[in-house]
């Protein structure tokens, strides 16, 4: 059993694959970072909990786990910084787990609270309490009969589930070379894995060896999970005594590892472009004891350890997006990891308004104080001519969650500036930050600024300024009796999609189907609602006319099809038609001129799941900073799997 996990049947039957389990994918707040090495000595542990330190300090919630429990050393790095010393920690976990029914609740029993610097605090599950006893009892844990007759796999997945609701980022340190334990964490636990290794040759092999058993075995898991993302992180690299020997390394090294960074590298990057941003060079300062460099270096200082280490953690921050930018501008990504972070706000709402509706404002923030709304105003107390400078602004802004313009007309230019810096501050915040524009008319609506124009907006001939305060505090904390005005189904209709495909395509649509059920929309299939001995075609006709939307999943199959290609001209006469576009080089022109959905391009996971949420947004009629009504796991095609 040498990746732990790569045959989870030991009689050697594949387990069918149970129901998700409520954990949560990289679309969610929490993932899980596995860090492995085939080696020691090639500063895994130095590099976890040096990025432990910065993704705390800017503001996630970050929990270390020690899972290398045969060589436990996690601890030692912040033994100068503990609130209390660890009394137990993994070990006594699956100690518990194998001799009680209690296994699923220990998830954070035995975490031990690190306090850092400047109040800053993350959390740590250490290896286990170190007394005499911790040997004899390690060696008595059997990792196979703990998944065959004790169902660890269940238990670990209830552990999972609860540190992703707790914590935004999970790091963890993983056993080296090839063991049981070490195939767990590289396997089943982690959402991405990232390898550590060096430059040299048995290095090199023994990790590709190790990452390509962990994906065969990710496969086989009888849980749902998405594709597992790979990082590879080339550790204490010196090329400047040899720089051409140096050189030729990089260029083999980035030729190998190219398979490991394809499912996330941006399009048009090298290998060698990202290899070198997740590479940790040699600072011999640095190798003498368990040192915390990211308390006192400079993260834009690229003559120190910290520079890399902070790249790599803007990267797990941004969940392995956006790399592009990681390339072209490092420091602009690695900022905005840093503003993306999980903060509290002093305050609810900042609202922007112009001069012109300085005496209707006043109204609308004493109306909303009334309703439990915490708001900061965009301008001072004063004349009516008198605004807070565009810093001033900025500062307010940036401690309100959320953001309200209130426009007669038009919009100003403080207001446009307001909402550009907002925007830009909250778009790949871990925190949901909404964006609420009031306008007074009709034609004010359309004076606003375009990116505006495609969020929901409270219109004042619809309603009350007493009503917009009511509808504004309800989408605050999420009243689903006070819409603010995202078109869901109507009444007469129980469904939000009738989903339309060729039979030759079903696999891929029924695993649309349902993810769009995971993401709260409801889906009717046929697959799902066959009753034998009922009259189908009338059948089909009821369910298209109780759906709001028509979804076609347009491929050359479909395309010859004579029933739905008449079926989605009918439709698209009374109701709304969503034309899904994939492996069709030219769709009917019939399809092209509605607004359709591409999956052509979506050959990753990312870009699947991506693809998947715009298409659920635009069933539900939600802009890109209105949250999805769920979050869950996602059932990837079989086409991204092969």
């Amino acid at each position: 059993m040498a990746c732990g996990l790569a045959d989870p049947d030991p009689g050697g039957r594949r387990t069918p694959a149970r129901p998700a389990s409520p954990v949560r994918s990289l679309l969610e707040t929490g993932q899980i970072v596995t860090f492995y090495s085939y080696k020691g000595g090639v500063g895994r542990s130095f590099a976890l909990a040096n990025t432990a330190v910065l993704l705390a300090r800017w503001g996630y919630r970050v929990l270390c786990v020690d899972w290398d429990l045969e060589a436990p050393g996690l601890s030692y790095f912040f033994d100068l910084h503990p609130d209390s010393s660890p009394r137990a920690g993994l070990l006594e976990m699956v100690e518990e787990a194998r001799d009680t029914s209690v296994g699923p609740s220990l998830a954070l029993k035995y975490r031990t609270a690190v306090r850092l610097p400047d109040e800053v605090r993350l959390d740590l599950i250490a290896a286990g309490r170190q007394d005499a006893t911790y040997i004899s009892r390690l060696q008595e844990v059997d990792w196979e009969k703990l998944y065959t007759d004790h169902d660890f796999g269940d238990t670990l997945e209830a552990w999972r589930a609860e540190w992703m609701k707790n914590y935004d980022i999970v790091l963890v340190d993983s056993r080296t070379g090839i063991t049981d334990s070490g195939g767990i964490c590289t396997s089943q636990v982690p959402d991405v894995l990232v390898f550590a290794f060096t430059a040299n040759q048995q290095n090199v092999d023994g990790v590709l060896d190790i990452v390509d058993r962990a994906m065969k075995a990710r496969d086989g898991l009888p849980y749902d999970r998405p594709r597992l993302l790979t990082v590879p992180l080339l550790s204490r690299f010196d090329a400047q005594p040899e720089y051409s020997k140096g050189e030729t390394w990089r260029r083999t090294l980035a030729e190998q590892m190219e398979p490991r960074l394809r499912d996330w590298a941006p399009r048009g990057s090298t290998a060698a472009e990202l290899l070198q941003r997740v590479t940790i060079p040699y600072f011999p300062v640095w190798s003498f004891g368990e040192s915390l460099p990211a308390l006192t270096e400079s993260h834009r200082n690229s003559e120190q350890v910290t520079y890399s280490i902070a790249s790599l953690a803007a990267l797990l921050a941004r969940r392995l997006e956006d790399a592009g930018l990681l390339i072209e501008n490092r420091d602009s990504y690695v900022d905005s990891a840093r503003q993306a972070a999980r903060r509290t706000y002093e305050a609810d709402l900042f609202v922007s308004y112009s001069g012109t509706t300085a005496k209707l404002a006043r109204q609308f923030l004493a109306l909303l104080h009334e309703n439990g709304v915490t708001t900061r105003p965009h301008r001072a107390d004063g004349p009516e001519d008198m605004f807070w400078s565009p810093e001033r602004r900025q500062q307010l802004m940036d401690e309100c969650r959320h953001f309200a313009m209130l426009v007669d007309g038009h919009s100003s230019s403080e207001q446009e500036q307001d909402l550009g810096y907002f925007l830009r501050r909250s778009v790949s915040g871990v925190t949901p930050r909404l964006t609420l524009p009031v306008v007074t008319s009709s034609e004010a609506f359309e004076n606003l600024p375009h990116i505006a124009r495609s969020l929901q907006a409270f219109n004042l001939e619809h309603g009350t300024l007493a009503l917009a305060a009511r509808a504004v505090a309800a989408q605050l904390r999420k009243d689903p009796d006070e819409e603010f005005g995202a078109p869901r189904r109507t009444a007469e209709h129980r469904f939000d999609v009738f989903l339309s495909y060729a039979h030759a395509d079903r696999d891929w649509a029924l695993a649309l189907a349902e993810n769009l059920q995971r993401l709260g929309v409801s889906v009717w299939v046929d697959q799902w609602n066959r009753v034998p001995g009922e009259e189908w075609t009338s059948r089909l006709q009821d369910a298209l006319a109780n759906s709001e939307v028509l979804v076609s999943v347009v491929t050359p199959h479909w395309t010859r099809s004579q029933w739905a290609v008449e079926e989605f001209l009918e439709a698209r006469q009374r109701q709304r038609v969503i034309p899904v576009v994939l492996d069709e080089p030219h769709p009917p022109q019939f399809v092209v001129e509605q607004p359709y959905v591409d999956f052509g391009g979506a050959r990753s996971p990312m870009t699947y799941v991506r693809e998947v949420e715009h298409l659920a947004r635009l069933v539900l009629g939600l802009p890109a900073d209105r949250p999805l009504p769920r979050r869950a796991s996602f059932v990837l095609p079989d086409s991204l799997l092969y």
